[in-house]
């Protein structure tokens, strides 16, 4: 509807309306303006001439009083339809006579007043006066009648001209400016072949003449561009708001088939991953020169794949929706670089890295590690065998050793690591550690170490038998900025040299540091071993009160009785036990050690209520047939099973949350209770508290020394208090070492107490001790 009221032809219609209304507005309104002042005289004229008349006509019937005759004259008068009154009145203003028609006073009204005078004895004597009052409604009816009439012979006249003018403008401007319009559409669209039939000579047939020869022109540029598009190899693609609109034949046999035309399709499509069509638009979009360069994926029409180097440029910069994309196929370019990759930096033996390759990944390694803030280690790892040293074994049983080297090498790293040929017999591992703890790193490079050794090691493993090999390591630590990857490589060697000293399949660390550290822990694990073949571990115990001094049970505590050190607290040697697994063989011992104590007090008369609570770690609970060695064990000395109660911490219940439970639940159905040791520090008692059948929780001892100066300490002690005493459970605190947490725990309601404020851990023969003085903390 708007492009209706804003074509020309309603403009041409709209001017040619008012240029020919005008005229004949203005012709009308002066033509009526004359003819109301015409009238205006014509009434003055007429009043003036009736007044005279009539003057003349009635001095004799006035100076003789005849009324008849001044009747006469008066309604002589009134004969003329424009007189609407007359009437005579004496000297002193009386009426005389009057004749009026009422219906007359329409129109504008004129009066005029004549004095009736009569000449005697040569003087005038005043016989009265005439009033004459006229309208001239009669002469403005018949100026309305020529009013209308007049008006319709002019509109009639602007009429048929605007008809005959619109017919000329239609023939001559309008249809030819339709049919221009008509061919620019139409040549929009990319059709060429249709003329431009204006045959007319003015101005609009020689603007049709240009536009045809444009026309031609434009067609003989999009057949040679098409042309040119239609042979050059690389694919071509129009991309307009997101959809193809054009693409040349090469684009059609790369990305399409032959009963799929791709135009009118997304052009996300084309991607294997669409987000990459997201990714090259921004590009695009950012740089006036478009974006072009990186290999991305595409999609065939039959389904595969393959790599492609696409070129994105802006048709227009205002317009970043409409863009051209060229696409080359560089399968070919790609295999061959990839050959003359592998060439240079590929072990053509191993098909590992070369140094090459690995001193740049070495070196790119250290830029992350530097921006991330993680350390890195560098291995290097030397094949020691008799044939290979004395020129024994032929060319190709060399290859075959150094090929399943390198598959041992391979099997024992992650994706994220590099490991790599560097000549002869030697490779070299390096490896990112998510952590700068020197520690940590240390176990790491351990761990690793250990694995590869043992793939050289492993009697078990056929390969191993058929290549007998050994294998000596160089670690370096990376953990400072000071070195560059061949320093470091160098270090590495160097620790590499000193492992060949200390014999086979060994490994030895660069800085003299970590080697203390490392000889310090195999040593410690080599006593570990010793410790639990000799049954060196024994059992502390820590009392259990309550608030009117009973002691009802203890903790039992796991000390190591060290040959030359004495004896060492569980945080020097659990966490090494674990790594070694030796947790299950250690709580065995220690379990066994509870047990023959109770039962020793239990013969003296003593312990019959007592209550011992034994710490489980996550290694022992995770065994399969835990449950039923715990209990052969207590059934082995003869003990009612309630006189033991296994702790469990938090973090135990992260993992295997079912598994957990049915060993909760077998502990509980042999009437062994549970307690929660450290409760409030862990990640899932809140989530799983009711599903796990405990009896107790453990107020952990970080609350109870910071609750009588912290209020939110307090609140979570009381929180804690509550939820256990909603769900029936006992409530046990431990840190307890003063009076005043003490009281203010009773005060929250905890009943059971364990801290220095009743006892440290002691051996068991104090221990027998204060349960012979039951009156000891009451």
């Amino acid at each position: 509807m708007n492009k209706k009221l804003n074509s020309l032809g309603v403009y041409i219609a709209i001017a040619m309306l008012v240029a020919l209304c005008l005229p004949v507005v203005l012709a009308l309104t002066v033509l009526n303006g004359v003819r109301e002042k015409q009238i205006g005289i014509e009434m003055q004229a007429l009043v003036n001439e009736k007044a005279q008349t009539m003057q003349h006509s009635l001095v004799l019937p006035v100076w003789s009083l005849d009324k008849s005759d001044i009747n006469a004259v008066l309604q002589g008068a009134m004969l003329d339809p424009q007189v609407v009154s007359a009437e005579i009145a004496d000297p002193d203003e009386k009426i005389i006579a009057r004749v009026e028609d009422g219906q007359r006073r329409l129109g504008n009204i004129i009066s005029r007043s004549v004095p009736l005078v009569m000449q005697q004895n040569q003087q005038d004597v005043s016989l009265g006066s005439l009033r004459l009052i006229v309208s001239d409604h009669q002469l403005q009816r018949k100026l309305a009648a020529d009013k209308s009439f007049h008006t319709l012979v002019l509109l009639a006249q602007a009429v048929a001209s605007l008809i005959i003018i619109g017919l000329l403008v239609y023939r001559r401007i309008l249809r030819p400016i339709g049919m221009l319009t008509a061919a620019t559409e139409r040549i929009e669209r990319g059709s060429f072949d249709e003329r431009i039939a204006i045959p007319q000579q003015d101005e609009i047939g020689q603007l049709a003449r240009h536009m045809e020869s444009m026309q031609s022109s434009l067609k003989a540029l999009f057949d040679e561009q098409a042309a040119i598009l239609g042979n050059i190899p690389a694919g071509v693609l129009f991309v307009r708001d997101g959809s193809i609109v054009f693409v040349n034949e090469a684009a059609q046999v790369l990305l399409g088939s032959a009963d799929r035309n791709l135009v009118g399709q997304p052009a996300e499509e084309v991607f294997v991953e669409p987000a990459q069509q997201a990714a090259y638009v921004a590009q695009a979009v950012a740089r006036s020169s478009g974006a072009a360069g990186e290999i991305v994926l595409l999609r065939r029409g039959d389904g595969g794949s393959f790599p492609a180097e696409l070129h994105t440029s802006l048709i227009d910069p205002a317009r970043p929706a409409d863009q051209i994309w060229v696409v080359i196929d560089v399968s070919a370019r790609l295999d061959a670089e990839n050959r003359i990759d592998r060439l240079a930096f590929y072990d053509p033996v191993t098909q590992l890295p070369n140094k090459t390759l690995f001193m740049d990944r070495l070196r790119r390694g250290l830029g992350r590690r530097r921006s991330n803030g993680t350390a890195g280690a560098v291995f290097v790892m030397e094949i020691s065998r008799a044939d290979l040293s004395y020129g024994g074994a032929s060319s190709d049983e060399v290859e075959q050793l150094l090929m399943e080297c390198a598959r041992r090498f391979s099997s024992c790293i992650t994706p994220e690591q590099t490991v790599a040929r560097l000549e002869g017999a030697k490779f070299a591992l390096g490896s990112e550690i998510r952590t700068q703890d020197l520690a940590e790193c240390l176990r790491f490079c351990e761990a690793l170490a250990h694995r590869i050794i043992a793939t050289f090691t492993d009697p078990h493993a056929l390969a191993a038998a058929r290549f007998p090999c050994a294998v000596n390591l160089g670690i370096n630590i990376v953990h400072d900025d000071h070195h560059g990857a061949a320093e470091l490589l160098m270090q590495a060697e160097l620790a590499m040299v000193q492992s060949r000293l200390a014999g086979r399949n060994t490994f030895r660390f660069f800085d003299p540091a970590m080697q203390a550290l490392a000889n310090q822990r195999a040593q410690l694990e080599t006593q570990l071993r010793q410790a639990v073949a000799q049954g060196q571990f024994i059992v502390y115990y820590q009392p259990q009160v309550t608030y009117e001094g009973d002691v009802v049970g203890a903790e039992a505590l796991l000390r190591w009785k060290h040959p030359e050190k004495g004896i060492v607290a569980p945080g020097g040697f659990i966490s090494v036990a674990e790594d070694m697994g030796l947790m299950e063989q250690i709580g065995q011992q220690a379990l066994h050690a509870i047990c023959a104590d109770l039962q020793a007090w239990q013969r003296q008369g003593l312990a019959h209520e007592l209550v011992v609570a034994v710490n489980v770690s996550a290694q022992e609970f995770k065994v399969d047939n835990f449950v039923g060695r715990f209990r052969e064990i207590i059934g082995k000395y003869r003990l009612h099973s309630h006189a033991l109660k296994v702790e469990l911490t938090e973090s135990m219940m992260v993992d295997h949350v079912e598994d957990v439970i049915a060993k909760m639940q077998m502990l509980r159905a042999s009437d062994i209770s549970i307690s929660l040791d450290d409760f409030g520090t862990g990640y899932s008692s809140l989530a799983y508290l009711g599903r796990f059948p405990i009896d107790q929780i453990k107020i952990d001892q970080s609350f109870v020394r910071e609750m009588e100066k912290d209020a939110a300490m307090a609140s979570i002690v009381r929180s804690i208090i509550m939820l256990g005493q909603s769900l029936n459970l006992s409530i046990i605190a431990e840190g307890v070492e003063t009076q005043q947490q003490r009281d203010l725990l009773h005060a929250q309601g905890c009943s059971l107490y364990q801290g220095y404020w009743y006892g440290k851990p002691m051996p068991g023969e104090q221990f027998v001790e204060l349960l012979t003085t039951p009156d000891r903390f009451r």
